[in-house]
């Protein structure tokens, strides 16, 4: 038995937990494809994110995830609620997590942190965890330094657990290539941003289709790290914040977030049809 398939996976695919983005709509249609839905808990209370879990639950009886951002000022809330509600995996970023391992591992929870480069991951794989996501500068969002297709084979040669690639995967090809370098699998955002189980702002998902090479760029957001998002509105918005960017597709202040495949994007599909682009060449 394969890895994913001890936890209940059909594909070795993730799909990212992006905060505000992944909605339990999104989550639970990935997740009944077989593939592995993660609800975002960035910016969220602990008691919205219960809320997502429990309609989450609802809608899927397969398993799906939670992505922790680890300089969350309500992280130990957050933390507590997964455990409780008994969530069968969790990614993190944006920080470390070794003082939740306890509370994780003593509820059976799986942990794959999200690393961009070897440094971190060296420092992962001596804690407790599951795998690790190796995550590029070409995904959305905040980012690192190192792209995907030379940071995978860096980090499979010293990890024995899975390891999945994380930036610019669009199709079947982009999984099959970051398998060739070493890959257990895989996770994607971007392309679920344009999935009409999405419930992101109709703008927001327009801009996607329309975008084109160079369809994102780097900005700074509010919080002072760099972040990839898309170029047209990013040269006139402040990037201030990608709330209003998912929810209300605000233009002058919304961080509109999304990685480099952005650019291969020309419709809005359902999820089943994005999986199957992942898992079939058509």
């Amino acid at each position: 038995m394969n890895w994913y398939q001890k936890l209940g996976l059909k594909y070795p695919i993730f799909q990212g937990g992006m905060a505000w983005a992944s909605n339990s709509e999104l989550v639970a249609a990935v997740s009944n494809t077989g593939a592995l839905g993660i609800i975002g808990s960035g910016g969220r209370s602990a008691k919205q994110l219960q809320i997502m879990i429990q309609r989450t639950r609802q809608l899927t009886q397969h398993p799906f995830g939670v992505n922790l951002m680890l300089l969350a000022p309500n992280i130990q809330e957050l933390v507590k609620i997964v455990c409780q509600e008994k969530v069968a995996i969790v990614t993190t970023g944006a920080g470390n997590p070794i003082k939740y391992f306890p509370q994780l591992k003593a509820t059976g929870i799986k942990v794959f942190p999200v690393v961009p480069n070897v440094k971190i991951a060296q420092k992962m794989l001596q804690f407790p965890i599951n795998g690790l996501i190796a995550e590029g500068i070409e995904a959305g969002g905040h980012i690192g330094t190192e792209t995907t297709f030379t940071l995978i084979p860096q980090i499979a040669a010293i990890s024995d657990l899975p390891v999945l690639a994380a930036g610019g995967i669009y199709d079947y090809w982009d999984y099959q290539a970051a398998t060739v370098l070493g890959a257990a699998g895989i996770q994607a955002g971007t392309i679920f941003l344009a999935a009409r189980e999405c419930q992101i702002a109709s703008n927001y998902q327009q801009l996607l289709c329309q975008s084109s090479n160079p369809g994102t760029m780097l900005a700074k957001t509010s919080t002072g790290y760099w972040a990839r998002v898309l170029k047209n509105p990013g040269q006139s918005s402040t990037n201030r914040s990608l709330k209003a960017a998912v929810e209300d597709g605000d233009l002058e202040n919304g961080a509109f977030m999304a990685g480099q495949v952005a650019d291969r994007i020309t419709q809005i599909e359902p999820v089943v049809k994005i999986i199957n682009r992942l898992v079939h060449a058509n």
